[in-house]
């Protein structure tokens, strides 16, 4: 029922916003923007994607430039080296760890890559642009300008008016055809010139483009057809050997003809150009005639007709989930660049909600053949931050982090796939470091899983954590989804090789418990020495503690491994107990020798509570409180910077503070975000006002989320740290674990109604705010205590309404 819902909702949508495509160039989108400039830089494009394509709008009238993306383009650079044989060192590692020679044993795998003649650290291959369709115009005198983005179509427009009328170019990428679309039309004639080129770069890179680069071929074709050819100077295992990109160009009206390279538009009416871009995997291959047939096909077709086939995906996945925190007309009229100057100063529950639009946007524009990268699916730059790869120590985890209760589950199959497919080189991570089964996740990924990006000071390799981490995104798939297929045949064995790493590589202790050495907690170091190599990092206790109940859990599910369910919970029993220090905080590493460092962007050790909390911790008093006490010390670094560098940092603060009903530090956290964080085209950033990265654009909108609803298997929690600033709004399309839907929940000075729908037939315990009062479930009054547990129907909705404290 819900399904159809949302169908017929998505439907009429998508038709209001394809018949605003005739209206005048001054209608502003139900959600999305108006920008007042054109970009200064490629960081403030206009943003659109299918999860597989990407395009950036700069939004110039006469001199535009649309940077194309692919999903699978991280250019290779340097060569992955399959890690050598180092099972051997494990015990000499571990010892020089246990007699605390910590910088010995931090350099220990740099000097054995240096032996093998591998030489210093790799970095990941780089995400950087496939090619710009450039467009000359004829100039004339502009009179007025606007560009935009629609969320809900994810097309993007440009206006201007000059003293022919007003002219508009649109873009769009099509989910259901694979392929860019611009369309161009106004009144007045269209002169312009189209042509495929080489994003540009700085001189100084010239010996480096030389160098990644071995062929660049482009042509125009006499039917409009404009080709680009490259091949890579080093592709290797994994990677491209590069790729091909075709643009189809077709007018109404007017002639066209090839130039050199280029497509010559005279006196159209009309201009639409199509374009498709595929990764080369056989140098000696071409995809082009291919493309070729693709792109023509959609250009013999109306823009409306292939916009409508796109919004009847785009627009049903975007308005699944939406929330209201009821802008001001201001607020909602606000151009992006006049909000992200005037938020600097102060932010609102409107703007907040005008930023969580625009982050579910940019997501969904992301996420398809890939998860997001660091920079979701766009770059305009030959040398990324970080590359802009997979970092999974605490960046990809945010980006996805409002996929599920976001009501987008079918998009984790993108995180799930990127996984499956580097499996292989995950295995020889764990043998070839430490001689263990299972797999081993690096923190960086881009085109292969090699462990390769590690240094001395940054010695990642010892970060054994990322395998658990993302098997709990696999277990979590199934708590939402109740996907039993999907537990048995991906998520069940994924989590069991994860487990299978850990099964080998945990040693005893003197006290017969579990002793994980050497560790890491990403990417801090104890307040005694500067070296980041550790012995039991809370991290990794967490983790493998997590994965070891989930996958118990799942056998019992599936009815299978009784045997290896004997062995896990007593794996879970003897595993070292969480720890907290003289001064009352969660202790980041469970180690004698070691003092907490406080002053530090990650806080690592607060996993337990970044998603489902760890029943140890919240079923002890101590625990719990010391648990705050951390979060407290952690945003001392954050309220002297003002939230400061590595935002999605802060998103994982924020799910502590919200599982322990700190709705204080939570909305700290989110106006920090909401104020310091933003680009003119409604992308975010990494840190203040630089380093353009989409991970909050998960993070964001997962911490607004959480501040009203929760879930864990068998629990749901309304307002757990509902901000005293949020006087009234509703949320609609939260998913939750156990297979429900928060259809709509309505808060109102004091008041609240929550309509939910279990897809089974269900018995859960429902927590409200602490003084509660006036509770009904369906209109019949339910006492304090008899609402700790309700009765859901299969397919029935059931609505709680009940009185709450007003935050002060």
């Amino acid at each position: 029922m819900n399904i159809i819902r949302h169908t017929l909702i998505a439907a009429l949508t998508a038709a209001a916003a394809i018949a605003s495509h005739a209206q005048t160039w001054e209608s502003a989108p139900r959600k999305g923007f108006v920008s007042w400039q054109p970009a200064a830089k490629w960081e403030d494009a206009l943003l659109t994607g299918n999860g597989t394509l990407g395009a950036m709008v700069m939004g110039r009238p006469f001199d535009e430039t649309i940077i194309l993306n692919h999903a699978l383009l991280f250019w290779p650079g340097d060569q992955p080296a399959v890690p050598p044989d180092m099972s051997a060192d494990l015990e000499q590692i571990r010892r020089l760890c246990l007699d605390g020679r910590w910088e010995e044993a931090a350099r220990y795998h740099i000097d054995k890559w240096r032996e093998a003649g591998l030489g210093e650290k790799r970095w990941t291959d780089g995400y950087v642009p496939a090619a710009d369709l450039d467009i000359q115009s004829e100039p004339s005198n502009i009179v007025r300008y606007q560009r935009l983005t629609d969320y809900e179509t994810g097309e993007n427009t440009v206006n201007w008016q000059d003293a022919q009328g007003v002219h508009t170019r649109s873009v769009f990428a099509s989910r259901s055809g694979n392929v860019v679309v611009v369309s161009m039309r106004g009144e007045g004639r269209i002169n312009s010139t189209f042509e495929l080129k080489r994003h540009p770069h700085s001189w100084e890179l010239w010996s480096q483009m030389n160098e990644r680069f071995a062929e660049l071929t482009t042509a125009a074709r006499p039917d409009g057809t404009l080709t680009y050819r490259t091949l890579y100077g080093k592709p290797h295992e994994g990677s491209p050997a590069g790729y091909e990109c075709v643009a189809r160009v077709t007018q109404r009206g007017g002639s066209l003809r090839a130039e050199g390279s280029a497509v010559v538009v005279t006196d159209a009416e009309e201009v639409t150009v199509v374009i498709g871009i595929e990764p080369l995997y056989d140098k000696a291959q071409s995809n082009i005639d291919a493309m070729c047939r693709t792109t023509d096909a959609a250009a013999q077709r109306a823009y409306a007709d292939l916009l409508a086939e796109h919004c009847a995906i785009h627009t049903e996945l975007y308005n699944r989930c939406s929330l209201c925190l009821y802008p001001t007309d201001e607020e909602r009229d606000m151009t992006s660049e006049t909000l992200v100057l005037r938020t600097r100063r102060a932010t609102s529950p409107g703007i907040m909600q005008r930023q969580f639009e625009a982050a579910r946007y940019n997501v969904l524009c992301s996420t398809g053949t890939n998860p997001p990268n660091l920079q979701g699916i766009w770059s305009g730059t030959w040398t990324p931050p970080w590359s802009a790869d997979f970092t999974h120590d605490g960046n990809l985890p945010v980006v996805i982090s409002n996929l599920l209760n976001g009501n987008m589950h079918e998009l984790m199959n993108a995180y799930f796939d990127y996984h499956e497919r580097l499996m292989e080189h995950y295995r020889i991570n764990a043998r070839q470091f430490y001689g263990a089964g299972g797999i081993h996740v690096p923190c960086h990924t881009s085109n292969h899983g090699y462990d390769n990006h590690f240094d001395e000071t940054w010695c990642l390799s010892y970060w054994n954590s990322g395998a658990g981490w993302a098997a709990s995104y696999f277990y979590d798939y199934y708590l939402f989804t109740a996907d039993t297929l999907f537990l048995r045949n991906r998520a069940y064995p994924f989590m069991k090789e994860a487990l299978a790493f850990w099964e080998d590589y945990l040693v005893r202790g003197a006290d017969g418990r579990y002793v994980i050495v050497p560790s890491y907690s990403p990417e801090n170091n104890p307040a005694e020495h500067r070296w980041q190599v550790c012995i039991n990092a809370t991290m990794d206790v967490a983790i493998v503690k997590q994965l070891l109940r989930n996958c118990t859990e799942a056998a019992r599910i599936l009815g299978t491994d009784p045997d290896k369910r004997r062995q896990w919970t007593q794996m879970l029993a003897d595993m070292p107990a969480y720890q907290t220090s003289a001064d009352g905080v969660l202790r980041e590493w469970l180690w004698p020798d070691f003092s907490d460092n406080q002053a530090h962007r990650h806080a690592s050790h607060l996993y337990g509570l970044y998603e489902v909390p760890d029943p140890e911790i919240v079923r002890s008093r101590e625990l719990t409180e010391a648990a705050r006490k951390t979060i407290a010390e952690r945003m001392k670094v954050r309220y002297r910077q003002s939230g400061g560098e590595m935002a999605f940092g802060m998103c994982h603060l924020a799910w502590a503070a919200e599982n322990l009903g700190d709705a204080a530090t939570a909305y700290d956290i989110a106006s920090w975000l909401s104020r310091f964080y933003w680009t003119n085209g409604m992308a975010t950033t990494h840190n203040p006002g630089e380093l353009f990265n989409i991970d909050i654009c998960g993070g964001f909108p997962s911490v607004l989320t959480r501040m009203l609803a929760t879930s864990a298997p068998g629990s749901i929690s309304l307002l757990p740290a509902l901000p005293a600033q949020w006087k009234r709004g509703n949320i609609c399309g939260v998913a939750l674990r156990g297979h429900a839907l928060l259809d709509r929940l309505e808060w109102d000075n004091g008041r609240a109604t929550a309509t939910i729908t279990s897809a089974s037939a269900q018995t859960i315990a429902l927590s409200l705010p602490a003084g509660a009062t006036q509770i009904t479930i369906d209109g019949r009054a339910a006492g304090a205590k008899a609402i700790s547990r309700i009765r859901l129907q299969a397919g029935v909705p059931a609505t709680v309404a009940f009185n709450y404290p007003t935050p002060q």
